[in-house]
């Protein structure tokens, strides 16, 4: 597959490609967490299937499902997808479209591996291409690339997850469509609401979510009347490193003092899974080593064309994946099958952005949603969690102050590691 040339004598135009992005969305409304894990994904979906860590029986390569989980317009949550996609094309890297069908998606993926390749050295020294069909399937909106079968597209992408070396998706009376070098990149953005009345129970927890890293957050990065244009000298940049860094073949070597970071925090999985209050999720602590790996990989692309994972790199991967674990809950916390599940979580929403309010305007907002006596079950509900504190003045009016997703309004991050920005 023809590309780009690129000169890998020149250095980079980025000292950090993440920082960069940084700089030039600094005038932005959305979250700095959204942009990241989008900038993040870019990188992944940039690399492709062309580079990989030695992992047991199966190597690791950096692919990566990201959902940005926020109220409807509240957050700009659709701008930081729109730039991801945007430079994927800009730099010839096989993106999928919305609404697509399960055939479709695998259709796509079967004409890939017949156009897209690299070259590696085998055993002899000799240079021989492999075929693979990378691909990056991203949307603005989770529910318009479920919209036709959800079930069977959420079947499809927790197969193809996997970077399998070979994959046959047979049909009834359509033919087969062989897959050889599967690597998928996504990233969706979806609302809260939508995720509790929408995605299978079965996905929650199961095999899509363990699966993806969940992000969200409380409040806009900023507030601007009119947003001013972004500095295209920056984007070009941006452009002129994703280039080079498409262009990165081979594999991985651990830093010895990274791979000893990785390993004691790994040793700590066992007490985490037991001490696991959000049993949605349990599953994704069995991945959160192998998904930090690939995000360490991402990261020190995001600054050199080696190929080594760094102590730095394996203890900001640690710190991002711990920060979504901690945070995710939140992100679909209305999904459940109780009838007040969702109610609950926007009332705790409500009381988390306020900080502090009382039942009377709680049931002003809620009203056509639930009643006194329901407002009350839910508000005791929340309080007997640890959430929330009721407090309440001279007339016995009860006030209800957030406490955090723990009680204590924290969040636990793993000793030693500090906060990441790139």
């Amino acid at each position: 597959m023809s590309h780009e040339p690129v000169d890998l004598k020149k250095p980079r135009q980025c000292e950090n490609w993440l920082r960069s992005l940084a700089e030039y969305v600094e005038d932005t409304e959305s979250p700095r967490v959204f942009w990241l894990w989008s900038g993040i994904f870019t990188i992944a979906a940039t690399l492709q299937r062309k580079v990989w860590l030695p992992f047991g029986r199966e190597p690791i390569y950096p692919c990566l499902y990201i959902m940005i989980i926020a109220p409807p317009g509240e957050l700009r949550k659709a701008a930081p997808v729109s730039l991801a996609k945007n430079l994927l094309q800009a730099i010839k890297i096989p993106v999928f479209v919305d609404s697509p069908t399960k055939r479709a998606l695998t259709q796509t993926m079967a004409e890939l591996h017949k156009s897209q390749w690299f070259y590696i050295q085998n055993d002899q020294g000799v240079r021989v291409p492999k075929a693979h069909c990378s691909i990056a399937l991203v949307s603005k909106e989770l529910s318009s690339f479920l919209a036709v079968d959800a079930k069977a597209m959420i079947e499809v992408l927790t197969e193809i997850y996997d970077p399998h070396d070979e994959w046959e998706y047979k049909t009834s009376g359509v033919g087969a469509d062989k897959l050889y070098g599967v690597c998928t990149n996504a990233l969706f953005a979806s609302t809260p609401m939508w995720i509790a009345n929408n995605l299978p129970e079965e996905a929650i927890g199961g095999g899509f979510t363990s699966r993806t890293i969940i992000i969200t957050a409380e409040k806009k990065y900023k507030w601007l009347d009119i947003p001013p244009p972004p500095d295209p000298l920056i984007y070009d940049r941006l452009r002129t490193d994703l280039l080079r860094i498409r262009s990165l073949v081979g594999e991985f070597q651990w830093h010895p003092e990274a791979r000893e970071l990785y390993g004691d925090w790994y040793s700590t999985f066992e007490e985490l899974t037991k001490n696991c209050r959000d049993q949605r999720m349990r599953p994704f602590i069995a991945r959160m080593h192998t998904i930090a790996i690939k995000v360490a990989m991402c990261l020190h692309v995001a600054r050199a064309d080696s190929l080594i994972i760094e102590p730095s790199d394996m203890g900001q991967a640690i710190e991002l994946v711990s920060d979504v674990y901690e945070t995710a809950p939140a992100a679909f916390g209305g999904h459940g099958r109780s009838r007040s599940s969702v109610e609950t979580d926007t009332i705790m929403r409500q009381i988390q952005m306020f900080g502090k309010t009382s039942f009377p305007e709680l049931l002003k907002l809620n009203f056509r949603n639930t009643n006194k006596k329901e407002l009350e079950e839910i508000l005791e509900t929340v309080v007997a969690m640890g959430c929330v504190r009721v407090d309440y003045d001279e007339k016995a009016t009860p006030y209800y102050t957030w406490r955090g997703l723990h009680g204590d309004g924290e969040k636990r991050h793993p000793k030693g590691v500090k906060q990441y920005k790139p």
